[in-house]
C-alpha cells in the first residue's frame, strides 16, 4: 500500500512539475504580456511605451525563471526521493512548491479582485491542493 501511495504522490508531483515547466517556457519566451494582463491593465500591448514593454518582458522572464526552479525542484528531487526516500526531501519539496503556488494564488487573486481580469488564480489553487494531497500521502 505504501508503494502505491508513493507512486500516486510522485505522479501528482510530476503533473505539477510539468505545468510549471510549461509556464516557465510560456513566460520566458513571451513577446508581450499575457491576455489576462492586458485585460487587467485595460490597455493593449501596442499602446505601452517601448521602455515599459522591456520592463514587463523582463518581469515575465523572471517569473518564468521561478517556474523553472519549481519544475527542477519538484521533478528532480521527487524522482530522487522515489528511488532513495529522504525525510528532508519529502518535506522540503512540497513546502517550497506550496509557498510558490501560494504566492501565485495570492497575487493573481488580488489582481482578479481589483480588476476582474480572468487571472489564473484557480489553477494556482488547484496546484496548492494537489501539493497538499501529495504531502499528506507521502507522510502516511
Amino acid at each position: 500500500m505504501k508503494e502505491v501511495l508513493n507512486i500516486i504522490s510522485s505522479v501528482l508531483y510530476f503533473l505539477v512539475a510539468v505545468i510549471s515547466l510549461l509556464m516557465a517556457y510560456k513566460s520566458m519566451s513571451a513577446k508581450k504580456y499575457m491576455p489576462f494582463h492586458e485585460q487587467a491593465a485595460g490597455t493593449s500591448w501596442e499602446s505601452i511605451d517601448k521602455p515599459l514593454q522591456y520592463v514587463i518582458i523582463t518581469i515575465l522572464r523572471i517569473s518564468g525563471l521561478g517556474f523553472l526552479v519549481v519544475f527542477l525542484l519538484m521533478a528532480i528531487l521527487s524522482f530522487m526521493n522515489y528511488f532513495k526516500p529522504n525525510p528532508i526531501i519529502k518535506v522540503s519539496v512540497p513546502v517550497i512548491a506550496f509557498i510558490f503556488c501560494s504566492g501565485l494564488f495570492l497575487f493573481n487573486f488580488i489582481l482578479y479582485r481589483k480588476t476582474r481580469a480572468d487571472t489564473p488564480w484557480k489553477g494556482s489553487l488547484i496546484a496548492m491542493f494537489i501539493i497538499l494531497i501529495c504531502f499528506i500521502i507521502s507522510v502516511i
